[in-house]
């Protein structure tokens, strides 16, 4: 292992509670009824625009980038940001004592993704951040081999930890290692389909990797 790509959003940051806030602020604004954080969790997929339109959006009516951009816009500014979850930095100062690299792949646009790095003070963990040049969430598989290559790295080199189905097609695409973290964008049972770890929190992630806990007793 080599290179320990990690998702941002609901893996290291605690914001699925914000996701679902404005994805349900952007319903409303176009008639249609919220969701609740469950429902989020089984809808919840890439490319985000296929998630609209199993939400029951009418694309047709409501443009999906108009979509993409208000919500975009809303997450920049919203009145409560979110944080990390609790075990994120003890777990990434952990890793980084082991010698392994680290850097963030998101489907995030970059320059918001960048700012939430800088504004948590967690930049010094990764050598790299890897975002998204526009707000349509179209995935991160292509973004994630040119990381890949232009980072040296290869197949089993690399652990993908993330809190979704599309972080383990990214693993799938890579022939990478994948560990899943149950908290964020979508749920248990829908990871657990992933056919990769499951893991319940990322001091979890960390035993799985080394076979002892972060702190021993």
């Amino acid at each position: 292992m080599k290179l320990i790509l990690w998702d941002w959003n609901g893996t290291l940051l605690n914001d699925a509670p914000v996701t679902v806030d404005i994805f349900n602020m952007v319903r409303v604004e176009c008639g249609y009824e919220p969701v609740s954080l469950e429902q989020y969790r089984e809808l919840y997929r890439h490319p985000i625009r296929t998630m609209y339109e199993e939400a029951g959006m009418d694309l047709s009516k409501h443009t999906f980038e108009s979509l993409a951009d208000r919500w975009n816009e809303i997450y920049s500014t919203y009145h409560a940001p979110p944080s990390l979850h609790d075990d994120a930095v003890s777990v990434l100062q952990a890793f980084q004592e082991k010698g392994h690299r680290q850097s963030i792949l998101s489907a995030l646009p970059h320059n918001i993704l960048e700012r939430s790095v800088r504004t948590l003070d967690v930049e010094r963990f990764f050598e790299t951040i890897h975002g998204a040049l526009d707000t349509l969430g179209h995935g991160k598989v292509d973004m994630g081999k040119e990381v890949a290559q232009n980072l040296g790295v290869t197949g089993r080199e690399i652990v993908i930890i993330g809190d979704s189905s599309h972080d383990a097609e990214v693993a799938q695409e890579l022939g990478s290692h994948c560990f899943l973290v149950a908290r964020g964008a979508e749920s248990e049972a829908r990871l657990t389909q992933t056919g990769f770890p499951v893991c319940a929190t990322l001091l979890d992630v960390y035993i799985k990797i080394h076979g002892a806990p972060l702190i021993d007793g």
